[in-house]
Order: C-alpha cells, then sequence, then structure tokens
C-alpha cells in the first residue's frame, strides 16, 4: 500500500519582523509600527511546484483559453473554474481541462480505493434509455466539478478513490450506500464548504451533496436509486455526517488557554504544537474557523494572518496585528487589526494548516500567559520509524509503510494498524485515521 495523506498551507510575501504591540493607557493592544500586509497586497499560489511540498493550496480562480474543440462563451474569450474541491467550471465542460487538480488535491487528503460494487454488463438498466440518459447527464455535472480530481481514474494518478465516474458500465454502482445519502442531501456534509451558485457557474450544493445546476433534477435521480437500493429516506439521514476531523473540529469548543496559550498582555500570540499556518483571534461565542471557500472566515474573526503555501509556517510568538515576512493579514481586509481591551475574553485558533487545528482556546486580555511546559522527552522512535522515504520500499519491518503528505516526493517510515493497538507507535507519536477522510484509507503511527 502506498502513501499520501494530511494537508497544510504557507506564504511568501515579505512585510515587518515581529515587534511587540504597545498597550496604550486604555489597556489595549494597538499597532504601532509598520502597516500590514494585506491579502490584496500578495500574489497568491497557484501552482503546486511553487508551494511547500504537502501544503494546502486556498482556492482561487483560473481563466484559460478554451481548450480544443471548445469555444469561449464569455466576453474575454476565456473559460473559468474555481480551482477548489468545491469549485466548478461552465456546465458541459470537463473541470480538470480549466484547473489544476493538482492543486486540488492539496485540498483534501487523496487516496485509492476500490469501487463499492461493480455493475453488469447484463443489467436491465442498461436497456432503459430513461435511465441511461439521465446516468450520462449527471456524469456531466461532476465531471465539470471539483469532485473529479478524486473520483476519475482517467484524471487522478493513482485510481479513483472508491466511486469512478470512468467505470462502467454503470459508474453509480461504485458508490456506497452511504455515498449515496451525501449525494442526494440526506447525510450532512456541510462542513466540506461550498460556494454560492452565482458564483459557481450556477452549480450548487446546499440541498445536494454533489454540485449541480439543477438540483430537482439531481434529487429525482438519486432519489430512484436510493429507492432501488431499498434505502429509505429515513436510513439515509441517519448516516453520521461527513468530515471526519473536519467536522469534529468544526463543533468542538474552545477550552481555556493554558501555559503558553493565548495572547499575552505584550501582543504576543503565543500557542503550543508546532508552526502555524493560521492564526485566528474571535469574538467570544464565534463559531469554529472551517475550510474554504466559505468556512473559513467566520462571523466574530477579528483577525487573520495567513502565510501563502509558498513559505515557511510560522512560530509561537508573532505579533498581534503583524504579518511577519510570509505572511499576510486576511482579516480585515484593510486598515489594522482591532485593538484588543483589556478584561475583555476572545478566543485564539491556531491551526498547522486547513483542517489541522494546533490551539482552540478562550482567554481573558491583560491576563499573564505563563510559560508553556516543555515537552516530555519521547526518547529514540527506534526500528526505523521517521526516516525518510519515497515509497513503501525505503522502509523496513515494522516500520514498513511510507506515509507522503499530498504532492510530497518524500515522507516518513511509519507502521499501520495503530487504531486497533497504538501502543505498536513509539513513545509521543499519535495515530492517525486516514479513512476518516477517504475510504480505504490506512490508519497509521504519526510523528509528533
Amino acid at each position: 500500500m502506498k502513501a499520501s495523506l494530511l494537508v497544510l498551507t504557507s506564504s511568501i510575501f515579505t512585510a515587518s519582523l515581529f515587534a511587540c504591540a504597545s498597550t496604550d493607557t486604555t489597556g489595549g493592544t494597538t499597532s504601532t509600527d509598520e502597516a500590514p500586509v494585506l491579502r490584496s497586497d500578495v500574489k497568491p499560489v497557484t501552482r503546486v511546484e511553487d508551494a511547500k511540498p504537502g501544503v494546502f493550496i486556498p482556492p482561487f480562480e483560473a481563466c484559460r483559453e478554451p481548450v480544443a474543440g471548445e469555444s469561449a462563451t464569455r466576453p474575454d474569450g476565456k473559460v473559468c473554474a474555481n480551482v477548489s474541491i468545491a469549485g466548478a467550471t461552465e456546465s458541459g465542460r470537463s473541470f480538470a481541462g480549466y484547473a489544476s487538480c493538482d492543486v486540488v488535491r492539496t485540498q483534501r487528503p487523496y487516496y485509492p480505493a476500490s469501487p463499492a460494487k461493480e455493475s453488469s454488463a447484463s443489467d436491465p438498466r442498461l436497456s432503459d434509455a430513461a435511465f441511461m440518459t439521465e446516468l450520462a447527464w449527471a456524469k456531466s455535472q461532476i465531471a465539470a466539478s471539483g469532485c473529479v480530481c478524486c473520483h476519475d481514474a482517467t484524471v487522478t494518478p493513482r485510481g479513483a478513490s472508491q466511486w469512478d465516474i470512468s467505470k462502467g458500465p454503470i459508474w453509480l454502482d461504485t458508490l456506497s450506500d452511504n455515498g449515496l445519502a451525501l449525494f442526494a442531501g440526506y447525510a450532512d456534509s456541510s462542513v466540506l464548504g461550498a460556494y454560492p451558485a452565482d458564483k459557481n457557474h450556477g452549480f450548487d450544493r446546499t440541498a445536494t451533496g454533489i454540485p449541480t445546476t439543477d438540483t430537482a433534477r439531481m434529487k429525482r435521480f438519486l432519489g430512484a436509486e436510493l429507492t432501488r437500493r431499498g434505502l429509505s429516506e429515513e436510513k439515509a439521514r441517519a448516516v453520521a455526517p461527513f468530515g471526519g476531523p473536519i467536522y469534529e473540529n468544526a463543533i468542538k469548543p474552545p477550552t481555556t488557554c493554558g501555559a503558553g496559550e493565548g495572547v499575552a498582555p505584550d501582543g504576543r500570540v503565543l500557542w503550543n504544537g508546532g508552526s502555524a499556518r493560521y492564526v485566528y483571534v474571535l469574538e467570544a461565542g464565534s463559531k469554529n474557523p472551517g475550510v474554504p471557500p466559505n468556512l473559513d472566515r467566520p462571523a466574530g474573526t477579528l483577525w487573520k494572518l495567513d502565510v501563502l503555501a509558498s513559505a515557511d509556517a510560522l512560530a509561537s510568538g508573532l505579533g498581534y496585528g503583524k504579518t511577519p515576512a510570509g505572511s499576510f493579514q486576511d482579516i480585515p481586509g484593510t486598515g489594522r487589526a482591532p485593538e484588543l481591551v483589556k478584561g475583555t475574553s476572545y478566543v485564539l485558533y491556531v491551526l498547522k494548516d486547513v483542517g489541522l487545528p494546533l490551539t482552540n482556546c478562550s482567554f481573558s486580555f491583560g491576563n499573564p500567559v505563563s510559560p508553556a511546559t516543555a515537552p516530555a522527552p519521547s526518547g529514540d522512535a527506534g526500528a526505523g520509524f521517521g526516516a525518510t522515504c519515497s515509497d513503501d520500499s525505503g522502509c523496513s519491518a515494522p516500520a514498513s509503510y511510507c506515509a507522503k503528505m499530498p504532492g510530497a516526493a518524500t515522507g516518513f517510515c511509519t507502521r499501520t494498524g495503530c487504531k486497533t493497538d497504538q501502543s505498536i507507535c513509539p513513545p509521543g507519536w499519535g495515530c492517525f485515521d486516514s479513512a476518516r477522510f477517504q475510504p480505504g484509507g490506512p490508519n497509521f503511527c504519526q510523528k509528533p
């Protein structure tokens, strides 16, 4: 079994170095140095080769000349696509022809998996002209969306992730019952993010789990398939929300900030767990930040710092309202970060990358932040754990699996099977279950 996992994000523009914010007479923070670098000041990363390996590349719009045999409908002669797992191009076109699926696959763990079921060449539906028309239409809808980057074996680098629109004679059979519940809109997948239809070439997925330009038609088609499989609406609605850790992080309430966590009176933003690519300060009671394009800027966000995908992540201790080299201020979109007021409660939310929180805690500004506790030494991982690898052949038992982040040429050697017995992992290592993102993915020891 070959590897691939995780997602992250980074940055490239040079701005002011860290400097502590001053404390004014009202007990709040103010920014007194150079103006922050804003999103509008930087050029976004749009190619995997320009990004750090394994880093999440945020969605963007790409416009290009029509592919051979097609014509443009825009006045400028271009065809556009939202380069996102939730994105789409114009109906009737191929998403992969107008957007980089390599970029899209940085936004979710991609892992090939066998189809839920193989279809039969003698299936009577093949003689049903009405069914075959709807099947082809549904396939064309998916082909115009970012879903194709993981669910079309002619596009994916190592095979489709379970359901596969390229697999005949009836591609719908490759979809699991749970997947069908998601498609039909009965299983909640809202945490995976979505564009409004008017900004996504007419494609909507607020009422269905799969993007479509005709919600009523798609629901009729999928409803008929639920009936054919003997699945009731009640059973479909009973399927757990999709998203795995993304869903869990969305509903997890903040803890009280502990040692080494919070915004210090001098303006230093402090967290534990390693370097970060996204830093938020939010009003108390705000929803947790989620994934782009629509869940990463929750109401109540006072300050959001992003790191471009081409730059290194940032260490704890940066200044509130500052934009260290390689970072930019996403919120507010203009001006400086709002002043924090002494005695007011806020939430600090820090992400290693999209979907990978390091800190989600509440603090009262003005209170001192106690020093972080030094982690206990984990000792030697031993037995080849953590060794650099390019594939499984570079690892040896018991750490015989090469775990790689999407787009990365190398990864680290580890061991699978920790979900049932975490004692197989070295001291200080965790257990990552990739099946929570992609059906059939392995669970393996994750290095700290």
